[in-house]
């Protein structure tokens, strides 16, 4: 076990992470909004499928209008009526026109619709004063081309591809079984939410600020025991959580003090210990562990520190299990909004909020950065990467981020 930095720990994982293992299921597209998407989905038919009217109006053919004037106006005689969702019953011939409405099907024979306010109407008639020069008509495949690729594998599923996807005629897809997140929070002073304070005792409140963000990334989490610091009880804790989770997550007893057991956990249900306290902070104290085909990741008990290890470290890992082909938060670049006076021995991750000035993305630190804060992830929609052997930075620097 050489893992050291932020970097070679999340690589570990991602080779641990084999999505083709997770589990399909169909749903219903209505119940498939944010859900992964599990198969490339292909245009079978063009959208439209039929050239169709832009505006309500008359179809004919621009040739019939070419003479038309102020002067010499132009009538030609109506054969039918053609509402949306209707067929043509004529084709359009000289001299003829067919009153037509929006997103109805164009008769054969017209290349051009006109609309009606341009034109003076009978029941029987239209007439023109100026020749027709724009055609007005949808083609088929205006939208979406036969065998387009709509949406694929891995994908999100937005609004907006759930509605390309309707628009295929399909009502049933198949979607990845959502991560199941086993989480487990480790230390004899921890209190469940609803107990009585008692002296020298914290409320737990690990399992909602990593659950928060496990759900956010489309994963279930769920909040098993808090366990205290013994060995025989974190041991079965563990290896219940990984009968039936994916991924199994603990907090506490990853750093060096005497009732840190978690290494020992570890080595007592048989598993592999893939790393153990690496060389980042906040965070580092954390380890990587595989046991029976699964992660077990130990974070932080500090609920700032969990949280930064779980999405620099894990999340790439949990991303890429659940089937996303975007497995990595998106990265840019961001101007120091203040002067950091810290110098970094560690690569040093900072939590802080997106600001904009001139159409620059300007990266503020949160004023509470502490490990042990739930407040330090308040309002945190950037982390910034400040690489190991980093001096005090100044206003204006230029930083790495991550986009939350």
């Amino acid at each position: 076990m050489n893992i050291q930095t932020l970097k070679e720990a999340s690589d570990c994982l991602l080779n641990l992470a084999k999505p083709e293992t997770q589990a399909i299921e169909h749903i219903l597209l209505q119940d498939a909004f944010e859900r992964i998407l599990a198969e490339d989905i292909t245009a079978k038919i063009p959208v439209p499928s039929f050239a169709k009217s832009a505006y309500d109006g008359y179809a004919l053919r621009q040739a019939d209008t070419a003479a038309a004037s102020p002067e010499h106006p132009v009538t030609l005689d109506v054969t039918e009526v053609i509402p949306a969702g209707s067929v043509p019953t004529y084709p359009i011939t000289e001299g003829k026109a067919a009153r037509i409405m929006t997103g109805a099907p164009v008769p054969e024979g017209a290349d051009a619709i006109i609309m009606h306010e341009r034109t003076s109407f009978t029941e029987n008639t239209v007439t023109l004063t100026a020749p027709v020069t724009s055609a007005n008509i949808i083609p088929p495949g205006e939208d979406v081309a036969a065998e387009t690729l709509l949406v694929p594998k891995g994908k999100i599923l937005t609004a907006s591809d759930l509605a390309l996807i309707a628009g295929q005629g399909i009502a049933e897809i198949g979607v990845y079984k959502k991560l199941s997140i086993g989480l487990i929070s480790t230390g004899s002073e921890l209190l469940n939410t609803g107990s009585p304070l008692e002296y020298g005792k914290i409320y737990n409140t690990n399992p909602y600020l990593l659950g928060g963000y496990i759900q956010k990334h489309h994963m279930t989490a769920n909040y098993l025991n808090t366990v205290s610091d013994d060995l025989d009880s974190l041991c079965r804790a563990v290896l219940d959580a990984l009968k039936t989770n994916d991924v199994v997550i603990t907090t506490g007893g990853v750093s060096a003090g005497d009732f840190d057991y978690m290494p020992e956990v570890i080595r007592r249900i048989g598993g592999d210990l893939l790393f153990h306290r690496l060389k980042f902070k906040p965070g580092g104290a954390m380890l990587g562990a595989f046991k029976d085909g699964k992660v077990i990741l130990g974070l932080s008990g500090n609920p700032g520190a969990a949280a930064t290890g779980l999405l620099c470290v894990g999340f790439p890992f949990m991303r890429k299990l659940s089937g996303r082909s975007d497995i990595t938060f998106s990265q840019t670049t961001a101007y120091l909004g203040v002067d950091f006076k810290k110098s970094s021995p560690v690569t040093r991750i900072l939590k802080g909020h997106s600001d904009f000035k001139n159409g620059m993305l300007y990266f503020t630190p949160l004023s509470n950065q502490h490990n042990g804060s739930v407040s330090s992830m308040s309002d945190c929609d950037l982390l910034a990467i400040i690489p190991a052997g980093s001096k005090p930075l100044a206003a204006g620097d230029k930083l790495e981020v991550y986009i939350l």
